[in-house]
């Protein structure tokens, strides 16, 4: 992607990828473990983009409790699809 270093992706590529791993998981909601290794993200860094995704309007968050524990889990808004199909858009434009 221009604009990167080798081995590092743009902020845009890791959205989408975000986004395309809750969209797939329709309609089930996806979990966070699942988007952590879907985008390959760490931890820390999936909470940011998903905190901010969240914020935006484009995934929504629920918990749920698997016996004594708390999981997240994500569900992708109308918004959010018009986001990534824009993002689809883009790139098939821009690619050559």
């Amino acid at each position: 992607m221009a604009g990167t270093t080798a081995g590092h992706r743009g902020t845009m590529e890791i959205v989408q990828s975000i986004l395309e791993c809750v969209l797939r998981a329709r309609p089930d909601p996806a979990l966070k473990s699942h988007i952590i290794q879907y985008a390959n993200l760490k931890s820390s860094m999936a909470d940011k983009y998903l905190t901010s995704l969240e914020a935006a309007g484009y995934i929504i968050k629920n918990e749920a409790q698997w016996g004594e524990r708390t999981i997240y889990q994500y569900e992708i808004t109308e918004k959010g699809i018009e986001r990534y199909k824009l993002f689809l858009e883009i790139n098939a434009e821009i690619n050559l």
